[in-house]
């Protein structure tokens, strides 16, 4: 017993040293290849979203709204409650070659209209 307990707290000690390096070199604030923190939606169709990352460049992503999980404050919300000007995190799908939003994380979202969806 006491050699599995010594074993099991090796494992999650090493398993802590090998995790915390990683973690730490991974900024979640910072822009990737597969990632825009705090980019603003200037457009909001049923098959993209167009936004503007920090660096001032525009972004066309396509969408899909079985696919494309969005959420704002933890919770799940619906793709068509995303608004032009709201400020949002998009993380793309990294094995697609056309830019392709997995997953939209809504960070603040505006007091405006509901953009129209366009055809």
């Amino acid at each position: 017993m006491t050699r599995k307990s010594l074993a099991c707290l090796i494992a999650v000690l090493l398993s802590a040293v090998v995790y915390a390096p990683a973690f730490a070199a991974s900024n979640p604030t910072e822009d990737t290849d597969a990632r825009m923190v705090d980019a603003k939606v200037v457009e909001v169709t049923d098959k993209h979203i167009s936004v503007v990352a920090r660096t001032g460049v525009e972004h066309v992503i396509a969408t899909n709204a079985a696919n494309t999980r969005v959420t704002h404050k933890g919770k799940r919300i619906a793709f068509k409650k995303v608004r032009v000007g709201d400020v949002v995190t998009v993380e793309l799908d990294a094995t697609k070659q056309l830019k392709f939003a997995r997953r939209i994380v809504v960070e603040a979202q505006t007091a405006s209209t509901v953009a129209s969806i366009k055809d």
